[in-house]
C-alpha cells in the first residue's frame, strides 16, 4: 500500500455477555461512549499519519435480512435498523471520515449459499455503506475469520470477496494459498467473470484513500527500500504508542526509588491472542519490559472465573510492589471483574497494617479502557494505555518504571 496503515478500533458494540473474547476487543456496549473512544484513536494515529482501518460487522437483525435475500422487499426495515444504536459507532466514524477504509465483517461463510452470497454482501455494501452512510473509502474484508471447515476453500475466497463489492481484502498467510488466491482473481479478470467496471471502482476508492497519506517523498522515490519503510513505521508506532499512554495518576512512578533486586508481582488477565504470531499470553512483552529495570518479575496470570486463588497469594505477599492489570472489563463483566478487586484488596490489607516504607507499591494498568479504573483503585497509582499489543504494553512499562512521563490525555 505504500502508507502507514492499521487495522483498529473494532466499532462493534458489546452485546454478548458470555463471550469474553468480545470485552477485550471492543470500547463496550455504549454507543456514544464507544465512539468518542474510536475518534480519540483515529485522530491520535492520523496526528503521525497513521491510518486507522475501523472493523464493523453488521448487526444480526440486518444480516439475517440480507442472508434471506429479501432485502428489496424489506428496504423500509433495513433503513430502520441502520437507525439502531448498533449503528451509531459506524454511522459516526463514516460520516467524521467519508474517504477512510472500514473492514467490513461481513464473512462470507456465514451465509447459507455462499456462492449467492456474494450478492447479498454487495447489496449490502451499496444498500448501507455507500447510499446511505455515503462511504467514499475502499471496503475490506479479512481472510482470518474463514474458518477451516468452510464450504468455500480459502483460496476461492478472495474472487467471492470482490464480487461481494468489498474493495480489498487480506490474504492468508499461507504462501501456496496466497498464489493460488491471485491466480484465481488473474483467471476471473482475463474472462471477465470480474467485471472490469468493478475493479476499476474498487482501484479508484483505493487510489483516493492512498492520497490523503502518500507523501511527496514516497511518490518522487517509488522504489524505497523495503526496510526503510518497515523501519519508519516501527519508529512511527512507538512514537504513538509513547504519545498514547495516559497516567490517570499526577505523582511520579512509585518504582523510581524501589531497590534493584526487588520482587515485583505482575497480575495479568487471561485474553484471547491479537494476531497467531503472538506469545501465547499476550502480556509476555510487558513481563519483559519491566524485567529491564533489575527487578525480579513474578508474571502470575488470572482468570476472570477463578479470580485469585491461593496460587496467587504467596506472591501477592512477598512482592514489594504490584502491577495488576485490567483489560475492557467495565461493560459486560463488570460483576467479575468487582469480584477479583474485592479479593485483591482483601488480600493487601493485612499489609497495610506495616508500617509505610514497608508495604507494596501498587499500580493498576488498564491496558484497553480507562473506564476500568474506578473508584475502587483509591491509593494505587494508576496508568492506562488503549490496547494490549507488544508496541503499547512497551511504552507503558516506559511510564510505569519512570523512564517517561506519559503524555496521553483521557478521550472527552
Amino acid at each position: 500500500m505504500g502508507v502507514n496503515w492499521i487495522f483498529t478500533p473494532t466499532l462493534d458494540l458489546l452485546s454478548d455477555l458470555t463471550e469474553p473474547s468480545s470485552a477485550s476487543q471492543t470500547f463496550g456496549g455504549n454507543a456514544r461512549a464507544a465512539t468518542d473512544h474510536a475518534i480519540a484513536l483515529m485522530e491520535g494515529l492520523a496526528a503521525e499519519s497513521v491510518s486507522a482501518c475501523p472493523n464493523a460487522h453488521p448487526p444480526g437483525a440486518v444480516l439475517e435480512i440480507f442472508k434471506d435475500q429479501e432485502y428489496p422487499e424489506r428496504a423500509d426495515e433495513i433503513h430502520d435498523e441502520s437507525e439502531s444504536p448498533d449503528f451509531f459507532p459506524i454511522a459516526s466514524i463514516i460520516a467524521r471520515y467519508p474517504r477512510n477504509s472500514m473492514q467490513f465483517g461481513a464473512a462470507i461463510h456465514e451465509f447459507p449459499e455462499p456462492e449467492r452470497s456474494a450478492q447479498s454482501i454487495r447489496a449490502a455494501c451499496e444498500l448501507i455503506l455507500r447510499n446511505k452512510l455515503r462511504l467514499q473509502g475502499p471496503t475490506v474484508s479479512s481472510l482470518a475469520e474463514i474458518p477451516e471447515d468452510a464450504s468455500v476453500c480459502a483460496k476461492h475466497t478472495p474472487l467471492l470477496t470482490v464480487l461481494s463489492g468489498l474493495d480489498m481484502f487480506r490474504l492468508p498467510k499461507d504462501p501456496i494459498a496466497q498464489d493460488a488466491s491471485i491466480s484465481i482473481l488473474k483467471a476471473a479478470m482475463a474472462s471477465n467473470a470480474l467485471p472490469p467496471p468493478m475493479v476499476s471502482a474498487a482501484a479508484a476508492r483505493v487510489a483516493t484513500f492512498k492520497a490523503q497519506f502518500l507523501t511527496w517523498e514516497r511518490a518522487l522515490n517509488p522504489h524505497l527500500a523495503e526496510y526503510s519503510l518497515t523501519t519508519a513505521h516501527n519508529l512511527l508506532a512507538r512514537r504513538t504508542y509513547r504519545a498514547s499512554t495516559t497516567a490517570i495518576s499526577e505523582s511520579p512512578s512509585p518504582l523510581l526509588d524501589l531497590a534493584p533486586n526487588s520482587i515485583l508481582a505482575l497480575l495479568t488477565p487471561t485474553v484471547p491472542r491479537r494476531h497467531p504470531d503472538s506469545p501465547s499470553d499476550p502480556f509476555e512483552p510487558l513481563g519483559q519490559a519491566l524485567s529491564r529495570s533489575g527487578f525480579r518479575i513474578r508474571h502470575v496470570p488470572y482468570t476472570l472465573s477463578a479470580g485469585l486463588t491461593e496460587y496467587h497469594l504467596p506472591f501477592l505477599q512477598r512482592a514489594a510492589a504490584i502491577v495488576f492489570v485490567l483489560c475492557n472489563t467495565s461493560s459486560a463483566l463488570i460483576e467479575s471483574q468487582d469480584e477479583v478487586v474485592a479479593a485483591l484488596h482483601s488480600t493487601l490489607r493485612a499489609r497495610d497494617a506495616i508500617p509505610v516504607q514497608q508495604r507494596p507499591r501498587k499500580i493498576v494498568l488498564a491496558a484497553s479502557d480507562p473506564r476500568d479504573l474506578r473508584d475502587a483503585f483509591e491509593g494505587w497509582w494508576a496508568v492506562c494505555c488503549y490496547e494490549y499489543s507488544r508496541g503499547a504494553l512497551e511504552a507503558a512499562a516506559e511510564v510505569v518504571l519512570g523512564e517517561r512521563q506519559a503524555t496521553g490525555r483521557l478521550p472527552a
